[in-house]
């Protein structure tokens, strides 16, 4: 009789996705400094993420592809969480956010020094040629402003395309805008980008996990629980500090 009601449950077991009690699989992307799987310390945001769950004894994993493949395969249930994401009402709808935000960034509208912006209000911004890149929320304040956008798949595009006058403005992260054209370009090249100083806007970014996956919620509370030690013992200032801090980064357009 035992063997006749435990058979049953070893099917329904068996039917289930497996996941290791101690490694958290993430699918993220390339946005560096933040994540990047391309480049040497270019990851902030993933020692930040490996850290808070090492407080909580737990491991990571962390698996590249584009961004958009990243978010479809978390919210299937193949991978765990993807980060860093901002919060829209899509993305509530599809996962679970963490409650702690994992950064703040500011965003700001890069163009070329030989094409000086001037802008106050949306409207000084109506007939310019505005990049965007699939699955980023950076250009979203834009278009809801009235905006189009010219949007690629990879954001590296953008960069090229402002060099190559295709475009006039792109908004970006801050310190991603920065770090990406010093990698991606040669010194002379690099040297033509400026921003306007007036902030687009300002976000908080958090992981999103998978409402696939069975225990989602208890990774939400170790996440967050570990995140906040990271923050108040100190460490997690000191890794930010790695991306305000001036340093040259490796050249990815000299590569065979």
């Amino acid at each position: 009789m035992i063997k006749l009601v435990l058979l049953p449950l070893l099917i329904i077991f068996a039917a289930l996705p497996v996941y290791g009690n101690d490694v958290v699989t993430m699918a993220i992307g390339d946005w560096e400094p933040f994540t990047s799987g391309r480049a040497d310390n270019a990851n902030v945001s993933e020692e930040l993420v490996r850290e808070a769950f090492k407080l909580e004894k737990l491991d990571v994993e962390f698996k590249y592809f584009p961004w958009i493949r990243s978010y479809k395969y978390v919210e299937k249930g193949e991978y765990q969480a993807t980060f860093p994401w901002t919060k829209s009402v899509e993305r509530e709808e599809k996962f679970f956010y963490n409650k702690e935000p994992l950064l703040t960034e500011q965003t700001v509208l890069f163009h070329l020094k030989s094409k000086p912006l001037k802008w106050e209000n949306y409207s000084d911004l109506k007939g310019l040629r505005i990049g965007g890149t699939l699955g980023y929320a950076t250009g979203k304040i834009l278009e809801d402003n009235g905006l189009k956008l010219d949007y690629v798949s990879i954001e590296d595009f953008n960069y090229q395309k402002l060099l190559r006058g295709r475009l006039d403005i792109y908004p970006s992260s801050y310190f991603v805008g920065y770090h990406q054209i010093n990698m991606l370009l040669p010194p002379t090249e690099a040297s033509l980008f400026t921003h306007h100083p007036k902030v687009l806007e300002e976000r908080d970014y958090y992981m999103l996990f998978s409402k696939s996956i069975p225990n989602a919620k208890q990774l939400i509370e170790r996440f967050d629980r570990g995140l906040k030690k990271l923050k108040a013992s100190g460490r997690y200032d000191e890794i930010l500090l790695k991306i305000t801090q001036p340093h040259s980064h490796k050249n990815l357009s000299s590569k065979n």
